[in-house]
């Protein structure tokens, strides 16, 4: 683990945080004047259903945090370099190395960028709890937004919940794009795996519709209040599932090839 944490690309890290930085702060560039009635838990990025930013920043979510180390496996197996490794430590060993490192610096990234917008609105509006009638332009009702009593109750809880679910699904996708890429001949086209899925996803969403225009899109439900649909607490925690499970078949899968190296 330490070998790979001293090989990894720490520049593509930190173009992956400051990327998820800029366009998390992009929301500030529409910003007019602000109701009196408002706080950071009705304007942060993730709650922040008027705005362009929120949704770039959860439909490029895959692109950045997989950035980091999500194609790491793939080179060092084009290299030859993961042979190496092989012949140091079993190749579950190796292979989970890999993983855990893609998942760590996917969830950081992904992480750093919501946290450092939520806290920016401290700086800017007091710290206020929403109210479900001064705050109802908002829209935050059980439709649209998991836990809405806790919202109401502990907003601050709420965002860190939201943050931390979004940071393990960036890193989830950053597992995706890692145990894809051994699959996929071109280096970019691996990268960009994770974003695929996305894509696809939300396509499929708009095609094939769940009863009460559930969505299960990440790029939707990924949100502390999802902007243009519905959202299901079942729904996400399968969709999410399922990609473990994915992610699970395929590590192995790509053990059993690497056994063949």
């Amino acid at each position: 683990m330490k070998v790979l944490w001293s090989r990894l690309a720490k520049r593509w890290l930190i173009l992956a945080i400051i990327i998820a930085l800029i366009i998390s702060f992009l929301q500030f560039i529409t910003l007019t004047k602000i109701p009196v009635e408002d706080s950071p838990y009705t304007r942060w990025l993730s709650i922040d259903s008027f705005n362009f930013a929120p949704i770039v920043f959860f439909i490029l979510l895959p692109i950045f945090s997989s950035l980091p180390a999500g194609i790491m496996l793939k080179e060092d197996y084009d290299s030859g370099l993961l042979y190496k490794w092989k012949l140091q430590k079993s190749i579950k060993q190796v292979l989970f190395n890999y993983i855990k490192i893609a998942f760590i610096t996917g969830f950081i990234v992904t992480a750093l960028a919501l946290s450092a917008n939520l806290f920016s609105w401290f700086m800017i509006l007091p710290n206020i709890k929403p109210d479900n009638l001064l705050n109802k332009n908002i829209l935050v009702i059980n439709f649209n937004t998991l836990f809405v009593s806790l919202y109401y109750t502990h907003p601050f809880i709420h965002a860190i919940l939201s943050i931390v679910f979004a940071a393990f699904w960036s890193g989830l996708f950053a597992i995706f794009v890692t145990v894809t890429s051994l699959w996929v001949k071109n280096k970019f086209a691996a990268a960009c795996s994770g974003l695929v899925l996305q894509i696809v996803l939300l396509l499929f969403n708009n095609l094939f519709k769940l009863p009460n225009l559930v969505s299960y899109a990440p790029a939707d439900f990924l949100h502390e209040t999802a902007p243009t649909t519905n959202i299901s607490l079942p729904v996400t925690i399968i969709v999410t599932l399922l990609l473990m499970i994915y992610c699970s078949v395929m590590f192995y899968i790509d053990q059993k090839k690497l056994i063949n190296l």
